[in-house]
């Protein structure tokens, strides 16, 4: 979040379109989640794999976007490089979390 904020106040100051990529955050998860919650554990089917499909377009779209905009001259490329860097740290902190096993102390991987 820090680097998010950052395209937002460094490049130029008062332009807060990057955080349009807080909606995918939040979005991206939801599939998966409810997938997971509505099928049996280690079952494959089409709704788990469309969940998979809806998620990976909103991480895509996430890396999209800031893209776009820096293209179009709406943000600059700093602020667009300091995105992409905000949506790989957050991507990966939520992969981490998905990855995470229910054990009693935790394993991450």
């Amino acid at each position: 979040m820090t680097f998010l904020i950052l395209a937002c106040a460094v490049p130029t100051p008062k332009i807060f379109y990057p955080f349009f990529v807080l909606l995918f955050y939040a979005l991206s998860v939801l599939p998966v989640f409810i997938a997971k919650r509505t099928t049996p554990v280690n079952e494959t089917n089409p709704k788990t794999e469309f969940a998979l499909f809806l998620t990976a377009g909103m991480v895509l779209s996430a890396f999209a976007l800031p893209i776009v905009l820096a293209h179009s001259a709406v943000i600059t490329w700093t602020a667009c490089t300091l995105t992409l860097i905000s949506n790989v740290i957050n991507y990966a902190t939520i992969f981490g979390y998905a990855m995470h096993d229910e054990e009693q102390y935790g394993s991450m991987f």
